[in-house]
């Protein structure tokens, strides 16, 4: 095409007109507006795919809105405004019982239904841990197939508040943990309450914000506080080919609800039979330990010894300071009762005691390292782990058959306690691993 022609065709088209130009812009710019608030709308007045699981599960299963939450709020604080026969108002007074314990967390401490003391655990996988081992309506001997007179109980599971999505969605869909537990039981609807809520009410519930998308409430088991000298005889005579030795932690005034949490994750990691704690070492039970032990609170039974010379009658001789110490006569009554070796855990140079006598001249027992601390690998063992400032007293050291000691490069003083525990549990579990 010759130059001339060219620049005739890019004469003959015609400029572009701009307030048109802008018009049109304008209207593309508005229809596509309007779509998106038709989108947002339908959306809104769209009910969600789950919400028809809760028809014909009203008795034990709601979803609430950030509204309810805050309906709730104000019939908690007597407000009588809301008419009392109507529907919403009755199912709102409903939902309140099963969401009590929920509110405000920060501000109070466990509390009691009746004369049951009872916990809140936070988290998906705590939450599904529980559903798995939580006791149902109508179950009958064949349950305890679950959980052996050694085990934990089956959980007293109260009630549960999770997000639609941590409930219904994959990855974690918490659904199918109830449906499987639903499945291994006879009875035809769960024991304990389903809640769900979205962000926004589960925050307003719970006093600050969400964000874990799933928490429960249960009745913390008791039965080991009262028979501890019972169940304990029970575990340390019941051994198999199996599990031929049994493996026992006690803690001596460990005060920190954080490392109380990562030695219970720990323990149930290293398969420890029990945990021991001393009447003065804080509650295993406290939001931030159940949180921490990523709900493995409920597979390692913990026995608290505080009366426990009530119960030890077996040893003739006995003296004063052990009656006023309940771990110290628990921890004698392992050695000269179950043949149960004992290792108090210390630092690498054991501090004021380096030279082998407490602070009143009394001998503690032979210090050793872990690589050595197993004579043999055929009895059973309990490693007692003591307070994160002063370590463990030395009335309960001189329970023990051995100090046991971390090998550590020169210049470091000491471990953080869950690091020191980790180490501890995982020599003793495998005593050929150092020796190798």
């Amino acid at each position: 095409m010759s130059a001339s022609s060219s620049s005739e065709n890019h004469k003959s088209k015609a400029p572009a007109h701009g307030p048109t130009v802008h018009a049109i812009k304008r209207a593309k710019y508005e229809a596509k507006q309007e779509h998106r608030r038709q989108s947002l709308l339908q959306q809104s007045t769209a009910q969600p795919p789950w919400s028809s699981w809760f028809i014909g599960r009203e008795d034990y299963a709601a979803y609430i809105t950030l509204d309810d939450v805050r309906a709730i709020r104000l019939l908690r604080r007597g407000y009588d405004g809301l008419d009392a026969d109507n529907e919403k108002t009755l199912r709102l007074r409903r939902v309140a019982e099963w969401i009590a314990p929920f509110f405000d967390l920060k501000e109070k401490p466990n509390a009691r239904k009746e004369d049951e003391q009872i916990f809140i655990s936070e988290g998906t996988e705590a939450v599904r841990m529980m559903i798995q081992r939580c006791e149902m309506i109508n179950d009958n001997a064949a349950t305890s197939s679950l959980h052996d007179e050694l085990s934990p109980p089956p959980l007293r599971l109260l009630s549960i508040l999770s997000k639609p999505a941590s409930f219904f969605d994959h990855p974690t869909k918490l659904i199918d943990a109830l449906d499987k537990r639903m499945g291994a039981s006879s009875a035809s609807k769960p024991s304990f309450k389903i809640v769900i809520a979205d962000e926004e009410a589960l925050s307003e519930i719970a006093g600050f914000s969400i964000a874990r998308g799933a928490m429960a409430c249960a009745v913390i088991p008791n039965y080991m506080q009262k028979h501890a000298y019972a169940w304990l005889t029970n575990l340390l005579f019941n051994t198999d080919q199996h599990k031929p030795i049994r493996r026992l932690i006690a803690l001596d005034a460990v005060s920190n609800a954080t490392n109380m949490g990562s030695i219970i994750r720990t323990a149930a990691a290293f398969s420890i039979d029990a945990i021991i704690l001393s009447d003065d070492s804080c509650d295993a039970w406290y939001r931030q330990s159940v949180r921490t032990s990523m709900g493995h609170v409920i597979s390692v039974p913990i026995i608290r010894v505080a009366d426990w010379e009530k119960d030890f009658s077996k040893v003739a001789a006995r003296d004063d300071n052990v009656k006023r110490n309940g771990l110290a006569s628990c921890l004698r009554w392992l050695r000269e009762c179950m043949n149960v070796e004992c290792f108090a855990a210390v630092l690498d140079d054991d501090g004021d005691n380096s030279d082998g006598k407490a602070g009143n001249g009394t001998c503690l027992p032979p210090l050793v390292s872990l690589e050595s601390a197993l004579d043999c690998g055929c009895r059973s063992w309990c490693c007692v782990l003591g307070n994160e400032g002063h370590g463990i007293r030395d009335i309960v050291i001189q329970k023990c058959d051995k100090r046991l000691k971390i090998g550590m490069a020169s210049g470091v003083d000491s471990l953080s306690l869950p690091i020191a525990a980790g180490i501890l549990m995982f020599g003793l579990s495998n005593p050929t691993v150092g020796k190798n």
